[in-house]
């Protein structure tokens, strides 16, 4: 998946810093771009969503190459609604804690002692320097550059050489919050002010996946997925494109992955669509071999908007949604 260090709101890298920022003078939603450029806005206009699907040719060249195009993607498409940016087990004690960037907005995920799932864009209130990175435990975050010292809860615990400053209150200058809610085994955060109150459980599930929710629950993405390692692969090219690779049904399995062409029943390869995920189901081919066995006789790739895709082997398909 990607995973997205902090747009977060902070003043531009030229722009004098007097003193502290107050909590007011966040604004209440991460903005990636000042402005829309027209040619941008003429490239999201090329697109008619009324084209029926037998008639659509694919996007312009400038979805894939425009530097304004993407800087709006980060800001339509990235930074609203939910992301998945990690798994439980990265959180799974009190003071674990996991860092992680979504386009220039830097965040950390962090489990309080007391068990409650936190996060916060990973900036000082003071002067913006990151806090954290990577991750593993800890008992606090203490800022590099000047000392500033939170705790898991984001609240400000210290901040040095302040004696003598009038009107400073620490209370208002805890780290700025980001929603965080979990589902199944994934960790998930969102940046905008649109999600409904009480964001747990179903409610998360079907801002996230809609009416996919049950279907990918009852076929196995759920907590009992335990987390074996991770690879990271860098990938030369503009994120629709591997997306479109994953979307494509099938169509370039045969020519370009034959090894696992042969143990597919091509034939069986269909693709369900709901609101925000798109679910592609294929039959095993029968093999005596018992890794088969062991994984499971049907593949479900299952993409959810706008670029996390989950790979799940099974013996059985469930068709509840």
């Amino acid at each position: 998946m990607a995973t997205a260090r902090s747009l977060a709101a902070l003043p531009s890298a030229g722009a004098p810093r007097s003193g502290p920022r107050r909590a007011g003078a966040w604004p209440p939603r991460v903005v990636a771009a000042a402005a829309e450029p027209e040619h941008a806005r003429r490239l999201v206009a090329e697109f008619d969503p009324a084209v029926p699907l037998e008639a659509a040719v694919t996007p312009p060249s400038g979805w894939y190459t425009d530097a304004d195009f993407l800087r709006l993607e980060i800001d339509r498409v990235f930074l609203r609604g939910w992301q998945a940016v990690g798994h439980i087990w990265q959180v799974e004690n009190p003071h674990d804690f996991f860092t992680g960037r979504l386009g220039n907005v830097e965040f950390v995920i962090c489990r309080d002692a007391n068990g409650n799932l936190n996060a916060f864009h990973n900036v000082c209130r003071h002067h913006a320097s990151l806090l954290a990175c990577g991750s593993g435990q800890k008992t606090c975050f203490q800022c590099p550059y000047h000392g500033w010292t939170y705790g898991l809860d984001g609240t400000l615990l210290k901040a040095t050489r302040i004696s003598g400053i009038k009107n400073f209150n620490k209370n208002d200058f805890g780290l700025v919050p980001v929603k965080v809610a979990t589902w199944g085994p994934f960790v998930l955060a969102r940046f905008d002010d649109e999600s409904t109150e009480g964001d747990v459980g179903d409610v998360v599930g079907d801002e996230w996946l809609g009416s996919a929710s049950k279907l990918l629950s009852t076929n196995g993405i759920d907590t009992s997925l335990p987390h074996i390692c991770r690879r990271e692969y860098i990938i030369n090219c503009n994120w629709k494109v591997f997306c479109d690779n994953y979307l494509d049904g099938g169509y370039h399995i045969p020519y370009a992955h034959g090894a696992l062409a042969s143990g597919l029943q091509l034939q069986s390869y269909e693709t369900l669509t709901y609101e925000r995920v798109s679910v592609q189901r294929c039959e095993s081919a029968p093999s005596e071999s018992d890794d088969l066995e062991r994984l499971g006789t049907k593949a479900l790739y299952a993409f959810v908007y706008p670029n996390f895709m989950i790979n799940r082997m099974t013996r059985t398909f469930s068709r509840e949604a």
